[in-house]
């Protein structure tokens, strides 16, 4: 088994998990309110993990702020950007010196900044003390325990009276040096990782704050091939405005599986769905599902939106072919990452794709290896697949209104799609329309 989550920029790309040209799913996901915290939020989302344990580790993280995520959050971004900058400074010697005019009573920019710096440094403490315990009210977590003690640590330092009130806390001219040298020095490792745990809060929380809103569920997972299945209850994607749920179960013994639909009926919808929720499983993260049961799996990788590369002088067909073997490339012996091609070998004629389909699918079935997802147009494929025992079907079902209309349910189901739309959507479209005002 790979020692970490296999996938690739192609399928980052074609699952909208990095994408420069539209929404990414990092982004549904990103409302932390620092610096840190978006760069915190954005290592582990682009880190997925392979052991079940720091999954569900991952998973308690996150879950447990889902009870406080509509507390009031009382923090700023600037504040603790500065607050950083300002306990980071011990490295490079003293802030800006007190003057004589600080001490004759005319207050300087240095002492002023000072001065807030440490009611700042005090007040985030407080708060983030005061949070921690909401967090902790009815279970208590080790590490939340060990950063509120490190906070008390703190402030009982700076506070002789135990009374913690930033505003309180009498500064002046004869004691600010020592409360500076105090937070920049003395307490400054402990504070930075006051500050740091802070940024996984934040990005938690964001997470946290998405999940509650919207319903979402947490993946059970279990060691690689211990189950022999991916179980998907309700499951759907997360930038559908009207989502339909779809129930998902693929197994070892029908791991390959021919997906077939009508134009507009949903196949690159449900793929895009199932890869994406398998990736947010293995970074820890809620997915849009009533649940979801899954072995640890190696990867993802899809091929779903290439582009033909005039460069190189590549058809379309070649890419496919191209990006098929990349892909295989990448897999280690026994592997049970999931591959899923969409529209596979639409870059080359009706009979040539049927024949280049059912040898690739043949192939891949006779390997004790990745679960595989080829959604296509050729539903004629289907007796010469169904001799493969490995392969199971599975199409987008599509209804009828009382005259006889289609009615698209975007719902996966059993068996293979006879619906020949073309014609019909051709139609909706207009074009011929267009074409008669040519002749007019």
């Amino acid at each position: 088994m790979s020692d970490k989550f296999l996938i690739d920029e192609q399928t980052l790309k074609d699952i909208q998990l990095r994408d420069r040209h539209s929404r990414t799913i990092l982004e549904y996901f990103d409302h932390t309110i620092t610096d840190g915290g978006m760069f915190f939020l954005r290592d582990i989302f682009y880190n997925p993990i392979v052991d079940v344990n720091e999954i569900k580790d991952r998973q308690i993280k996150i879950r447990r702020l889902e009870p406080v995520a509509d507390e009031d959050f009382l923090f700023y971004r600037v504040i603790v950007s500065d607050l950083e900058k300002y306990v980071r400074s011990s490295h490079s010697g003293r802030t800006a010196s007190l003057t004589l005019m600080d001490f004759v009573g005319v207050r300087t920019p240095a002492y002023y900044y000072r001065k807030r710096s440490i009611i700042e440094a005090c007040d985030f403490m407080i708060k983030c003390q005061n949070y921690y315990k909401k967090i902790n009210h009815d279970v208590a977590y080790a590490d939340v325990e060990e950063i509120i003690q490190l906070i008390e640590d703190c402030l009982a330092m700076i506070f002789k009276n135990k009374k913690y009130d930033a505003e309180k806390l009498r500064i002046n001219i004869f004691n600010i040096e020592n409360f500076d040298k105090m937070i920049r020095y003395t307490l400054a490792p402990k504070i930075k990782k006051i500050i740091t745990f802070f940024y996984q809060i934040d990005a938690y929380l964001s997470v946290a704050k998405v999940s509650k809103a919207n319903g979402f569920s947490y993946p059970e997972v279990f060691p690689k091939n211990q189950t022999g299945a991916i179980e998907m209850k309700g499951v759907y994607h997360i930038f559908h405005k009207n989502p339909v749920n779809n129930d998902i179960r693929m197994s070892r013994d029908k791991k390959v599986w021919f997906l077939t639909g009508a134009n507009m009926a949903g196949k690159s919808s449900i793929i895009k769905t199932i890869s994406t929720a398998l990736y947010l499983t293995h970074i820890g993260f809620p997915v849009p599902a009533e649940s979801i049961k899954t072995d640890i799996i190696d990867g993802v990788f899809t091929s779903i939106n290439l582009q033909d590369n005039l460069d190189l002088g590549y058809s379309h067909f070649y890419v496919e072919a191209m990006r098929l073997k990349t892909i295989v490339d990448q897999l280690p012996k026994d592997s049970n990452a999931v591959i899923i091609l969409d529209e596979l070998f639409k870059g080359t004629n009706h009979l040539d794709a049927s024949n280049a389909i059912l040898k690739v699918l043949e192939n891949l079935a006779d390997v004790d290896g990745p679960y595989v997802i080829v959604s296509s147009h050729i539903t004629e494929l289907a007796n010469e697949l169904k001799k493969i025992p490995a392969v199971g079907f599975f199409k987008m079902n599509i209804e009828s209104d009382p005259d006889g209309l289609p009615i698209f349910t975007y719902k996966i189901k059993e068996g293979i799609a006879e619906e020949k739309l073309g014609m019909w959507l051709l139609k909706k479209s207009g074009a011929f329309e267009s074409i008669d005002k040519l002749k007019a």
